[in-house]
């Protein structure tokens, strides 16, 4: 036997005495095994919840009136029917107690409108955060017409781009217009797919892509909803967009025969959820001529992925009892419903929807059933848990409703514009109004709670309201496992 295989035999002969020593010491261990319980092991699973630094804000400003088809030689051209008044600035003071002056806000930067004849008007800002906290940016816009062919008054906040959003409003019916606004205020261009949900489903089979439209950088691209979805009574677009997020926004004008019954831009709703709350809805005394039960209140809603079934509950401003009986609405999978609210008294109300899935949601509330008038979208109101800022434009009255759906009381503190605190108390499950005092930024702390704010504008057979948004949501957390 050479030597190397003398050394390969006897690391053989090694290797089987210890696996036969393992095995003698493995049959061991299973027989202690059987005779002694195991001891429960438990992990959780280690996670993170970061929060990204804070980045810059944008805001998106949809721009004035518009409408299309206003000359009969190129029915496809869209106009600037009005201007709109844009108020822009940081909230005054760090807290609640007032201290501290307003910032100045940024030079607009003016967003390319190709599809539009003349200044839109499209604006966006941008500002870096100060101290490593989100900039206290806001900004809102306003703008009332009185022609021959449009009417009305129209008010929106600017909001921040997302990569999905939706528009819940409109319709392509005989005298009703809309037009899709996508405000891209970024260096890159935007992808963006538009899917309709009518009373014939998505307009595509899988929900997910529509009609393709490319934004350039710093630019707005606005689409004709009839073109979308032609002769639609109840229409809701998903907005997705790639490569950079978008501010959708929806302008609608109604004409009833020859007269022009109300004009409204419309912001977007961030995502479907389970529960949606509609503030700031305000019924004015009704013109002569309007019959009590004729409705001047809709809700629209739509569960995107799924049939259920929605509550509808109408509270008015001050209560904790339902004004009317709540309102159960079956729901189909990708089909909007519009849900009448007839013969609701003057006054202020909130809407709850709460659906088996998730749901968007809007209300749309006249001035008067009749010709004339005008009209708002109420898009549903975020919650809000931190503190947050908001913008009032020049204009009507402005009046600024919170809803409190909490099982406890909420006090809520509106920092205005001057610097001076104004402390709101908010019943649990009930809901209150300020009367805001002018123009300018306003911060709004909730305190321990969490409630949903509107601003409604209003005046003499005018009508406008827009939600506020959450700071949070523009510094939200994130959770990581590493």
């Amino acid at each position: 036997m050479t030597r190397s295989r003398a050394f390969s035999a006897a690391s053989l002969g090694a290797r089987l005495l210890v696996g036969a020593s393992a095995a003698v010491g493995a049959v061991a261990l299973v027989s202690v095994a059987v005779f002694t319980p195991w001891v429960p092991l438990t992990a959780t699973p280690l996670a993170i919840d970061e929060r990204p630094a804070a980045a810059d804000v944008t805001l998106a400003c949809a721009g004035g009136i518009l409408i299309a088809g206003r000359t009969s030689a190129d029915a496809s051209v869209i106009d600037v029917a009005a201007g709109a008044d844009t108020t822009a600035g940081v909230a005054s003071g760090g807290g609640s107690d007032g201290a501290g002056a307003a910032a100045a806000a940024p030079e607009p930067t003016t967003l390319g409108a190709p599809d539009v004849r003349g200044d839109a008007g499209a604006r966006s800002y941008r500002l870096a955060p100060h101290d490593d906290a989100p900039a206290r940016l806001a900004a809102a816009q306003a703008s009332s017409v009185e022609a021959e062919d449009i009417r009305g008054l129209a008010a929106a906040a600017c909001t921040p781009p997302l990569s999905e959003s939706w528009l819940v409003g409109g319709a392509t019916t005989t005298g009703r217009s809309g037009l899709v606004q996508l405000s891209n205020p970024s260096d890159v261009a935007a992808t963006v797919s538009l899917v309709v949900f009518t009373a014939a489903g998505a307009s595509n089979a899988d929900g997910e892509t529509g009609t393709v439209i490319v934004v350039p950088p710093r630019a707005q691209r606005v689409v004709s909803l009839a073109g979308l979805a032609p002769l639609a009574d109840n229409p809701v677009v998903r907005v997705t967009a790639q490569g950079a997020p978008v501010a959708a926004t929806l302008q609608s004008s109604r004409i009833r025969t020859i007269t022009p019954s109300g004009a409204d831009v419309q912001t977007s709703i961030a995502l479907p959820a389970q529960r949606q709350v509609i503030a700031g809805i305000l019924v004015p005394q009704r013109p002569e001529g309007d019959a009590e039960d004729s409705v001047t209140t809709v809700v629209r809603l739509l569960s995107p992925a799924a049939a259920g079934e929605a509550i509808v509950t109408v509270t008015a401003t001050g209560q904790d009892a339902p004004a009317l009986a709540p309102i159960s609405v079956p729901m189909e999978a990708g089909v909007p419903v519009d849900v009448e609210v007839p013969g609701l008294a003057a006054g202020g109300y909130s809407i709850t929807v709460v659906g088996t899935t998730p749901v968007v949601a809007a209300a749309w509330q006249a001035t008067q059933a009749g010709p004339g008038g005008d009209y708002a979208w109420h898009a549903a109101a975020p919650a809000i848990g931190v503190p947050s800022q908001f913008a009032v434009a020049s204009g009507a009255t402005s009046t600024l409703s919170l809803v409190n759906g909490r099982t406890e009381a909420a006090t809520v503190t509106v920092l205005q514009p001057n610097g001076v605190p104004v402390e709101v108390s908010v019943p649990a499950s009930g809901s209150a109004t300020l009367a805001l005092p002018g123009v300018g930024v306003y911060s709004l702390d909730p305190g321990d709670g969490a409630v949903h704010a509107m601003v409604s504008v209003a005046g003499p057979s005018l009508n406008a309201a827009y939600p506020v948004w959450s700071a949070e949501a523009l510094n939200d957390a994130v959770r990581v496992y590493p």
